[in-house]
C-alpha cells in the first residue's frame, strides 16, 4: 500500500509521540506511585503505537525494507538504506548520550522500559528516515 509523503511523515510523527508517551506515562506513574487506574492511560498510547506503527511501517513495507538482508537490495535500495542507516545512528546517538548523561546529572536510574522503548526507536529511526525523505519507496 502506497501512502503520501505527508501521510507517512503524519504517521512517523504519532507513532514517535506515542512511543515517548508510554515511557513517559510509565515513568510518572513510577515516580508518584500511581495506582493502576493511572496506569491504565498507558493502553492509549500503546493502542495508538500499534496502529500507526502497522499504517506507516508495517503495510508501506518500511519495516521490511530497512531489516532486509543486502543481498536482496539493489544498488539503490543499498545507498538509500546506507544513508538512512547513518543518519538514524547519528541522531540514535546524540539521543541516547544527552538521555545518559540528564540521567546521570540527576542521577536518576535507568530502567527496562527505557532501554526497550530505546532499542525500538532504534529500529524505527532507518525507517522513519527513509518515509519522511522520500517520494516514493
Amino acid at each position: 500500500m502506497k501512502k503520501s509523503i505527508k501521510k507517512r511523515r503524519i504517521g512517523v510523527v504519532i507513532t514517535l509521540i506515542s512511543l515517548v508517551s508510554m515511557v513517559l506515562i510509565f515513568e510518572y506513574c513510577k515516580i508518584e506511585q500511581r495506582d493502576s487506574a493511572i496506569i491504565a492511560i498507558e493502553i492509549i498510547p500503546i493502542i495508538i503505537f500499534i496502529v500507526s506503527f502497522i499504517a506507516t511501517f508495517i503495510r508501506t513495507g518500511l519495516w521490511a525494507f530497512i531489516h532486509k538482508p543486502l543481498k536482496k537490495l539493489d544498488e539503490r535500495e543499498i545507498a538509500l538504506t546506507s544513508k538512512s542507516l547513518r543518519y538514524a545512528y547519528s541522531i540514535f546517538a546524540i539521543i541516547v548520550l544527552a538521555l545518559l548523561l540528564s540521567l546521570a546529572i540527576t542521577q536518576t536510574p535507568i530502567d527496562v522500559v527505557v532501554v526497550a522503548s530505546l532499542i525500538l526507536f532504534a529500529h524505527l529511526l532507518p525507517a522513519s528516515i527513509i518515509a519522511w525523505t522520500e517520494k516514493v519507496i
